[in-house]
């Protein structure tokens, strides 16, 4: 698959880029023994620690390695040959996608000898949460990678997202600590849904509503990618 190669030759760069693989890598494992210490039960730490490889592996991490390429003209010149635009975007986001989903069941796999939290019912659930996930926050990141002049001003440009998922999802506090108008708005955030089918894997839950947000935010961020991503430096 000629995304793949890409995904090869992104790899490379990312191993010599230090703000990557902090960002990556060592944060997450920064913040698991935090949570450990904070004595949190394992369900909700495995919830916790997945939603936070996704804002900070996938999206913000991403975020940076689309604005890099196209202010380097890298994204320019792979669509001047046969590969179309979804290959292009794929391979540019398949290392960070995949470092991601490898996080995810790393740190489910210490969670679970640590804690001794019991097998999902319904891993389906789990599955079509990181799938999802994965997904959306690759979209989001391209998405706003269009608003982002520099890979430094990422920092600034992915706060909102970053601020509402972290704080407003049930990933730190549950929802039902906000005030009761609120919580339908919050539903709505795009990591709400992932948070949810995660919970539901190990415990009966609503699946309806976040299936459909979560189907929402992958078609609405496919289309804002279309409508807007940028190819080329921003003058």
């Amino acid at each position: 698959m000629r995304a793949v190669a890409i995904g090869q030759a992104e790899l490379k760069l990312f191993w010599r880029n230090r703000t990557a693989l902090f960002n990556s890598l060592l944060l997450p494992l920064l913040i698991v023994p935090l949570l450990i210490s904070a004595d949190v039960d394992g369900v909700p730490l495995v919830v916790g620690l997945v939603g936070f490889v996704l804002v900070m592996a996938v999206y913000y991490n991403l975020v940076t390695v689309f604005v890099a390429r196209r202010e380097e003209l890298v994204l320019k010149r792979l669509r001047v040959g046969e590969l179309t635009d979804p290959e292009v975007l794929f391979g540019a986001a398949l290392p960070s996608m995949a470092i991601a989903v490898g996080q995810m069941v790393l740190f489910a796999a210490i969670v679970g000898a640590m804690t001794g939290i019991r097998l999902p019912s319904k891993p389906w659930f789990l599955l079509l949460a990181v799938v999802g996930g994965v997904v959306v926050f690759a979209l989001l990141a391209a998405a706003s990678s269009a608003f982002t002049r520099t890979a430094e001003m990422a920092q600034v440009t992915t706060l909102p997202v970053l601020l509402a998922c972290v704080v407003g999802s049930g990933l730190m506090f549950p929802l039902s600590t906000f005030p009761e108008q609120i919580q339908p708005a919050l539903r709505l955030l795009p990591l709400t849904p992932v948070v949810e089918l995660l919970q539901a894997g190990w415990q009966d839950g609503p699946v309806l509503q976040p299936l459909i947000v979560l189907a929402a935010w992958t078609v609405l961020s496919a289309y804002a990618v279309r409508r807007w991503f940028r190819w080329e430096p921003r003058r």
